[in-house]
């Protein structure tokens, strides 16, 4: 059985915005996105999000048997007045095989709304968990005798899964609170006698003890490997294409179009322009540690390093992160657990341009006042107006006050503290204002060798109209914007699209507009109000791949014959490539495109990440 379960929270919605989230994590794996968000995984709700569990096993521990001394009970989550839809829980049994998308859609038809759906792959069975135990009872009626494929379902109540870092605890004696971490990297094979320094670099750039010139030909080897795959896709999904893949395979080493050298960063230290620090505990139990976590909550990981240690990081950065870290230190108020879920300061954010730097600091407020809370906003002012931490290069200081359980998933408005409102940048000689939550390339260097990539693969002209999909704060369709006789940008996110407007004004570039919506609600309208016939899209879409009906309607724009599609995860916009290749059918109506040449473009040196730039075109279109 696979060691992976696929979980989705059921009524979060994909976030399309923010100028393709692909983002902050793309490359400190286990550090923000995939460690912070991740570690605090107890599915935003306080459920820890586990390995999976044959449901007998899951199922058959007591809660009441674990030791609540010394936090050591491992469904202690579920006996707080907070919410958590573990408590009500469902197994289903009797599963035919299914995709997870296929199941969720099964339940929608049954009318049933779960907030989230746990599935194995292979497995005959599901969980799913529900608001309350009106809907479980539900669920569980409608599901007992339901037949999906001549299957007949059954479902049951299941208990709530454990806190994985107390179920680690209860179980072995081993957390990241025990110890032995000091000496120890207690997990994978081959992490003993790894000390705290070489654990987080592990962590947060697994490849910092790697040549670079290997760190390229590595994520080479694997793009090549995600290609060849492709062309298996092309073979299975479109017979009409078999001929033409058999001479591409045959001309480029198995590949289904040529695969071109990978272009390397031009700068491969210090890159980052922006990290999200977790604040909490380090090994040694000292607490408001800025820093990354080693690893994921749900692996029986909460601690904190301190990034000093960090190639990929900015020296400015590590010293505006030190000076927080004793601003914090001095107060009065603790790291906020994701345990527990008590204490303050969640996270630090740090995003540095060649002359600024902003910092933004997460607080959680309990049951603090908004006196108290002025208070320490007001000290935060002083001290980096005044105090030690002005010598430490803040030129923007934001406060954000919120008691969302997952740190970062918040609407709540960012309080200016001091200095400017937003940063500024240039790139590719254009000017570029950086808000609180706008999306920006970590790596600006490599950004603009991405950037020039696309620029060349569009081969814009001055009647070129380019179609900017997932714009974000639209510095890709800016840097064409003066190439071309227009760009029009969409995107869902309504701060970026104020923050692309306000860019376009600073460059004074007026052949722009901007639509803040689904893709998928406005491609078919926009394709019909434009008149040329030189139209391309840029598709930069967040980590997940675009909606399967952004992909549609793509396809079925009759003038639209060129795509240049940008991936920070082509692993997981698998699907978008093959659907755009698929052949014709009354769902996926427009001729096909084919792959004509593809790119690896490296954005985040020390990590196994980078980018995938595919340009695909098709000659008719009728």
């Amino acid at each position: 059985m696979s060691d992976v379960m696929n979980e989705e929270k059921v009524d979060s919605g994909l976030n399309q915005g923010m100028d393709s989230a692909c983002d902050e994590m793309e490359d400190t794996e286990a550090a923000n996105e995939d460690s912070e968000k991740a570690a605090n995984e107890m599915d935003a709700e306080g459920a820890a999000n586990e390995g999976p569990e044959k449901a007998t096993n899951e199922n058959s521990e007591d809660p009441e048997e674990g030791n609540e001394e010394n936090g050591k009970d491992p469904y202690s989550y579920t006996k707080r007045e907070e919410f958590t839809s573990e408590i009500f829980k469902i197994e289903i049994c009797n599963l035919p095989r299914f995709g997870f998308k296929e199941l969720k859609k099964r339940l929608a038809k049954l009318e049933l709304k779960p907030v989230k759906i746990k599935s194995v792959p292979r497995a005959t069975f599901a969980f799913a968990t529900f608001r309350n135990e009106e809907e479980r009872e539900s669920a569980i009626s409608k599901i007992n005798g339901h037949v999906w494929r001549d299957k007949k379902l059954t479902a049951k109540k299941a208990s709530a899964t454990a806190d994985p870092l107390l179920k680690k605890r209860r179980a072995g004696g081993q957390g990241d609170d025990e110890p032995s971490v000091k000496k120890l990297c207690v997990g994978e094979k081959g992490e003993e006698n790894l000390s705290p320094d070489e654990r987080l670099k592990k962590a947060v750039s697994p490849l910092w003890n790697m040549p670079y010139d290997k760190q390229l030909e590595s994520k080479s080897e694997e793009i090549g490997q995600i290609m060849k795959n492709f062309a298996n896709q092309i073979f299975k999904n479109n017979a009409s294409l078999r001929d033409w893949l058999t001479e591409q395979r045959k001309k480029y080493d198995g590949h289904c179009c040529e695969l071109q050298p990978i272009k390397p960063s031009p700068v491969q230290t210090g890159y980052r322009n922006k990290c999200e620090f977790t604040i909490g505990q380090d090994i040694d139990k000292n607490d408001n540690t800025v820093g990354f976590r080693f690893g994921q909550y749900k692996d029986g990981t909460s601690s904190v390093g301190e990034p000093h240690c960090l190639s990929n990081i900015p020296d400015t950065m590590k010293t505006v992160v030190k000076s927080f870290q004793d601003f914090i230190r001095l107060g009065p108020y603790g790291a906020y657990n994701p345990e527990t879920h008590a204490g303050h300061w969640r996270m630090m954010t740090v995003r540095t341009t060649r002359s600024d730097v902003m910092a933004i600091g997460d607080f959680h407020p309990q049951q603090l006042s908004s006196e108290e809370i002025e208070k320490e906003k007001n000290r935060l002012h002083e001290y980096f107006s005044s105090g030690e931490g002005r010598s430490s290069g803040v030129t923007c200081l934001y406060f954000r006050v919120y008691s969302d359980r997952m740190t970062g998933n918040t609407t709540e408005p960012y309080k200016h503290v001091l200095g400017k409102t937003n940063i500024q940048e240039t790139l590719l000689n254009m000017n570029f204002e950086i808000s609180p939550d706008a999306f920006f390339q970590v790596n600006t260097a490599g950004a603009e060798v991405l950037y020039e990539q696309i620029a060349e693969w569009c081969g814009a002209t001055t009647t070129t109209t380019v179609l900017d999909i997932c714009c974000g704060t639209g510095t890709i369709g800016l840097t064409l914007a003066k190439r071309v006789s227009s760009v029009i940008g969409i995107e869902l996110c309504p701060e970026a699209i104020e923050n692309a407007k306000r860019n376009a004004h600073i460059n004074g570039i007026t052949n722009v507009t901007y639509h803040c919506c689904k893709a998928e609600d406005i491609i078919t309208q926009t394709m019909k109000s434009i008149t040329s016939h030189d139209v391309v899209a840029i598709v930069d879409p967040p980590r997940a791949g675009l909606h399967p009906q952004v992909v549609r309607a793509l396809r079925n724009s009759p003038f639209l014959k060129k795509i240049v599609f940008v991936s920070c995860n082509p692993k997981g916009a698998m699907n978008n490539f093959i659907d755009l290749v698929r052949q014709t059918s009354k769902k996926m109506r427009g001729q096909p495109y084919r792959p004509v040449k593809a790119v690896p473009v490296d954005m985040f040196p020390q990590t196994k990440h980078c980018e995938l730039v595919i340009l695909f075109e098709r000659d008719s279109c009728t």
